[in-house]
C-alpha cells in the first residue's frame, strides 16, 4: 500500500485531534449577570416553555462506550492488547465513572447555555425601576397590566436624515456672475493688481465662502444696469458675504492665543493661516466696497468697508503675514499714476468756482462750534480738494486720496457720528464731497485709463461704475437734507440736475 503524504508509517491513520468539551470555569461564573433571570415565576415558566418548544429534541449526550466505528478504526486497534489485561471490575468502574462525568458535564452545559436575552433600553419606566425585563408591548407591558400601573415608555430617539449630496450652493446664474466678474467688472483698485483679481483672488474664493459671495454680489449689482432681474440675487449674495465675514471674524477672536508662549509656538501656523484668510478678507472688503458704490444708500457701508481694508492690512502687518496687495498700496499707487495724470488739463473754472463758493458757505456750521471738531476737519479736506482743482488736476486727485486715507484712520466713535443719519451737517458735507467727484469726472476717467482697465473698444457700462454709483448716493443724500438746511445744499442739487439731464455734462466720455 502506498503511503499518503504526511500520513505517518504505512498502515497507520493520522490520529484525530481531541475536541475540547465546552465548560464554564469558576471565574466565568462570577461574571454571569443573574439579574436578568430574576423574573416572576409565570415569566420563567413561559420562558422555558418557549425554549423547549423551539429547541425540539435534545442533542444526544457524548458517550465513552466504544462503538463499532471506533473499534474498526485502525488507530484504536493498538489499544486492544492493553485493554485485554484490565480487570473486568476495574474496567466497568472506570467506564461508569466516565459516563457519569460526561452526563454531568452535558447537563451543566445545557443549563448554563440557556438562550440569552437581548438587552434593550426601550423598556417602560416601571420595569426599569424594578430592574426586570420589559416585554415592550404597547400601549402597556404585561408587568404594568398585572400590577395595575400606568405604563410609560421613554421617547424614541429621533433619527435625523442627513443626505450625502446637498443642494449646490451656487447655480448657473452664479456662474454667469463669476464670468462677468473675471472678464468685465473686477475692481481696478489697487492700481496694477489686475492679475491678482483674475487669478489669485478667484482661487481664494473657492476656499472662503464670504469672498465668493462678495464677488458674485458685486458682479450681479454691476449687471443690474442692463438686467434689473438680478437685483434680488445681488443683495442675497451681499448679505451672505457680510454674515459669513462676521462669523469668520468672531471665530478668529475666540481662537486668539491667551498667552505669549502659545502665541510664539504657533507663529508659523498663524502666518500661513493669516496669509490666506487675511488676503481673502481684504479682497472681500474691496469687493463689498465696489458693490456699495452701486447702492443708493451705500455710502456708509462704502466707508465702513474701506476702513475694513485698512484694519485687516494692519493686523496682517503686525503678524508678519504677506499681503497680496502690498506692492500696490500706499505711495506706490501715486508713483504708478503720476506719469499718466500729472499733465491732465484743468476742469472748467466755472464748476470749480461754484464748488468752492458752496463749500465756503458751510463754514458757519463747523467753525467755532463746540463738538464739531471732526466736522471741521471734514470741511477742511473737501475745501482743499476744491481749491486744488483750480491749481492742478493731479494735485486735486492727490487731495482726494488723502481724504479717503483720513476716513480709514478715523476713530470709530468719530466715524459713527459722521455717518449718523440725524447729523445734518455731516449730510451736507457728504453731498458736497460727492458733487466734487461728479465734476472731477475726467480725472476719474484718466485714473481708469492709467490702470489699463478698459478693453478696446470700450464696453457700455464698463468704466462708469464709480461716478454713476456716486450719483445714486447724491440723489439719496439730497433727499435727506431737511428744510432748515436746504439753503446750504443748492449747489449739490444743481449737480444732480445736470447729471440727470446729461450724463456726460462734466466731460466724461466713457459710459
Amino acid at each position: 500500500m502506498q503511503a499518503l503524504p504526511n500520513s505517518g508509517p504505512t498502515g497507520y491513520a493520522q490520529p484525530r485531534a481531541a475536541l475540547p468539551i465546552p465548560s464554564l470555569d469558576y471565574d466565568e461564573v462570577g461574571q454571569v449577570e443573574y439579574s436578568a433571570y430574576f423574573q416572576d415565576q409565570q415569566d420563567d415558566l413561559g420562558y422555558f416553555a418557549g425554549e423547549s418548544s423551539e429547541s425540539g429534541t435534545s442533542p444526544p449526550l457524548p458517550s465513552l462506550a466504544p462503538s463499532s466505528e471506533t473499534v474498526s478504526d485502525p488507530s484504536l486497534q493498538l489499544l486492544a492488547p492493553r485493554q485485554q489485561h484490565v480487570a473486568p471490575v476495574t474496567a466497568l468502574t472506570t467506564l461508569s465513572r466516565g459516563i457519569a462525568s460526561s452526563e454531568a458535564q452535558a447537563a451543566g452545559k445545557q443549563k448554563l447555555e440557556r438562550r440569552g436575552h437581548t438587552k434593550s433600553r426601550r423598556g417602560c419606566f416601571n420595569c426599569k425601576r424594578r430592574r426586570i425585563k420589559c416585554q415592550e408591548t404597547r400601549p402597556a407591558c404585561g408587568h404594568c397590566v398585572k400590577q395595575g400601573l400606568k405604563c410609560e415608555y421613554p421617547a424614541l430617539p429621533r433619527i435625523v436624515h442627513q443626505p450625502q449630496h446637498q443642494i449646490p450652493l451656487f447655480s448657473l446664474q452664479d456662474m454667469r456672475f463669476f464670468q462677468h466678474f473675471l472678464l468685465n467688472c473686477y475692481p481696478h483698485h489697487p492700481i496694477g493688481a489686475e492679475e491678482l483679481w483674475t487669478h489669485e483672488i478667484p482661487c481664494l474664493s473657492e476656499k472662503y465662502e464670504y469672498l465668493m459671495h462678495a464677488i458674485l454680489g458685486y458682479s450681479a449689482s454691476e449687471l443690474m444696469a442692463t438686467d434689473p432681474s438680478v437685483g434680488e440675487a445681488a443683495l442675497s449674495h451681499r448679505l451672505k458675504a457680510i454674515k459669513a465675514i462676521k462669523k469668520s471674524l468672531s471665530g478668529a477672536t475666540a481662537a486668539a492665543p491667551s498667552s505669549p508662549s502659545s502665541c510664539s509656538s504657533s507663529a508659523s501656523n498663524d502666518k500661513d493661516v493669516m496669509f490666506e484668510e487675511g488676503n481673502a478678507l481684504m479682497a472681500t472688503c474691496i469687493a463689498l466696497t465696489y458693490q456699495s458704490v452701486l447702492l443708493e444708500d451705500g455710502m456708509a457701508e462704502y466707508l465702513t468697508f474701506i476702513r475694513g481694508v485698512m484694519i485687516v492690512a494692519i493686523q496682517m502687518y503686525i503678524k508678519g503675514a504677506n499681503i497680496l496687495f502690498g506692492d500696490y498700496l500706499g505711495d506706490k499707487q501715486k508713483e504708478a499714476l503720476q506719469p499718466h495724470m500729472e499733465g491732465l488739463p484743468l476742469i472748467d473754472a466755472g464748476w470749480t468756482e461754484q464748488a468752492v463758493r458752496s463749500i465756503e458757505g458751510l463754514r458757519a456750521l463747523v467753525e467755532g462750534v463746540e463738538g464739531r471738531e471732526v466736522e471741521r476737519r471734514y470741511w477742511e479736506l473737501i475745501m482743499d480738494i476744491g481749491r486744488m482743482l483750480s491749481v492742478s488736476s493731479w494735485k486735486a486727485y492727490v487731495a482726494l486720496t488723502d481724504f479717503y486715507t483720513w476716513w480709514m484712520m478715523l476713530p470709530h466713535d468719530k466715524f459713527q457720528s459722521l455717518v449718523d443719519p440725524g447729523n445734518q451737517v455731516a449730510i451736507l458735507l457728504a453731498t458736497h464731497w460727492i458733487s466734487l467727484e461728479q465734476i472731477m469726472a475726467t480725472i476719474g476717467e484718466a485714473e481708469l485709463k492709467a490702470a489699463a482697465k478698459l478693453p478696446a473698444p470700450a464696453q457700455p457700462g464698463r468704466a462708469s461704475t464709480g461716478n454713476l454709483g456716486h450719483l445714486g448716493w447724491l440723489r439719496y443724500l439730497n433727499a435727506q437734507v431737511d428744510a432748515e438746511h436746504h439753503a446750504y445744499n443748492q449747489w449739490p442739487m444743481w449737480v444732480e440736475e445736470q447729471r440727470k439731464r446729461d450724463r456726460g455734462c462734466f466731460g466724461r466720455t466713457i459710459f
